[in-house]
């Protein structure tokens, strides 16, 4: 069993490495997907604000543009310029308009503070670069611009000289609500925002299913694991064929129809030089089936039910009581259990309820086969069952074929059953192979009856043959 505890111990580090480097990778992917999102975010609100920003600045720089035009047509509309621009702008904040010597000619639109100093006024209007603010109000975001408004000379207000050299502009400043613009504009960068939080939302979805999924899927796989270690477990509870038996030549199929199975069999040597040969089949199939098979197997290898015939009877009568008290009525098991005494050339043997062995002889010029039926009902079912102790004769060359049903209900594609009929056919025309021979004949039969059908049942056969005395 060392060696099964180190595979065991081998499959549960390999899964733990494994299931921590996926949760890492997935936990990677899911931290880029956030990432994509917040950035598809904060990407939008920063191209918004830019495009609104420059909008509103156009917009601004229009109206400025239509003041400085209608001054010089007309320098007598020069004390109501700013109030017929908030008219004829309709989404003005507000505008001031200042002289070159940095008063304010006219106001309109509320009160309003100097943003910027005279000095980047001047620079402003040397450099044209330009000069403008994004501040909040009570009533949201206002871009604040400056304007440099150039009129005629005689076209500027009366005040003090002013040095020779290119005349001061008057400065326009005017602010527009950032939220009053056009929002058509922001359908292109919308539509960008929708396909890049889709495609984050779609991979941090897919991480999440992902993560969900690698967990069953491990948890699966390490129960599958733990299954092949199972299946090691009971194939080595199963007789080594390589051992010689006293008085009995063995051949055996085992073929469980998942990975562990209900089916069992034994062969073991018993105190008086003989040899004990076990067969059962347990409700279902599977690890429950597989658990209470365990039990009965060890039941079975610790009892000294070959003592006597009356010992085999008690002792079928113990297990029956014992599977019914710790086992479901759901969960019940076929056994058919017998000891060969070479000495006297018989058979003893007690049926609870198995399919019953077939015994295979030479009968005058012909074959006679024989079922071995006497005993009991199942065990696990009826607490109080009584079991019947037999005993047969059997001469050098009989053979004892014992099976489980999964060979006698196996279907084919038409849904007929292989039954106990085609199998006695098939004993009747080999009477005279080995067992190992009888064994092939018999899965031969089986595999053109069945065809393609996948097996629905465990199945075991154990072919033994009794060969003369001295062998």
């Amino acid at each position: 069993m060392s060696s099964l505890s180190r595979a065991f111990e081998t499959s549960t580090a390999r899964s733990g490495r494994i299931y921590r480097w996926v949760i890492a990778w997935l936990s990677v992917s899911a931290a880029i997907a956030l990432l994509l999102l917040a950035n598809s975010i904060r990407d939008y609100f920063f191209v918004a604000r830019l495009i609104a920003t420059q909008q509103t600045r156009h917009e601004m720089s229009q109206q400025a543009i239509t003041l400085e035009r209608r001054l010089r047509q007309d320098p007598t509309r020069k004390a109501a310029a700013v109030t017929s621009l908030m008219e004829a702008g309709g989404h003005l904040a507000w505008a001031e308009l200042r002289g070159p010597d940095g008063k304010v000619l006219e106001n309109a639109g509320g009160p309003s503070k100097r943003l910027f100093s005279d000095d980047e006024e001047r620079k402003h209007a040397r450099t044209r670069e330009p000069l403008y603010k994004v501040v909040p109000t009570a009533n949201g975001e206002v871009v604040v611009e400056v304007f440099p408004i150039r009129a005629p000379m005689s076209q500027l207000p009366p005040g003090p000289p002013v040095q020779a050299g290119p005349p001061s502009p008057m400065m326009l400043q005017i602010a527009m609500p950032l939220s009053d613009i056009d929002q058509s504009n922001f359908w292109p960068i919308r539509r960008n925002l929708i396909i890049n939080c889709s495609g984050a939302l779609a991979l941090l979805v897919t991480v999440v299913v992902a993560g969900f999924g690698f967990r069953s899927y491990a948890h699966g796989k390490h129960l599958d694991e733990q299954l092949e270690i199972a299946r090691q477990v009971q194939s080595e509870l199963l007789p080594s064929l390589t051992e010689k038996y006293i008085g009995v030549d063995l051949a055996t199929e085992y073929a469980p129809a998942e990975q562990v199975g209900g089916d069992f069999y034994d062969v073991f040597p018993v105190k008086n030089a003989g040899t004990a040969l076990v067969m059962g089949d347990v409700s279902g199939k599977g690890v429950p089936a597989a658990l209470l098979m365990g039990v009965i197997h060890g039941a079975v290898r610790s009892s000294l039910w070959f003592e006597s015939p009356s010992r085999h009877e008690s002792e079928s009568q113990e297990l029956n009581r014992l599977l019914c008290e710790s086992a479901s009525r759901e969960r019940f098991a076929s056994m058919f259990w017998c000891y060969h005494d070479p000495a006297v050339r018989s058979l003893s043997y007690v049926n609870a309820g198995h399919c019953p062995p077939l015994l295979v002889r030479r009968s005058g010029g012909g074959v006679e086969i024989s079922s071995l039926d006497v005993g009991g009902p199942v065990l696990g079912m009826l607490p109080d069952a009584r079991y019947e102790h037999a005993q047969v004769e059997v001469s050098a060359g009989d053979i004892l074929v014992m099976y489980s049903d999964g060979l006698v209900e196996a279907a084919n594609s038409r849904g007929e059953e292989y039954g106990e009929d085609r199998l006695r056919e098939v004993l009747a025309t080999v009477i005279g192979k080995g067992a190992d021979a009888i064994r092939r004949a018999i899965l031969n039969s089986l595999a053109s009856f069945s065809g393609a059908v996948e097996p629905r049942d465990d199945l075991t056969i154990v072919v033994a043959q009794f060969p003369p005395v001295g062998r």
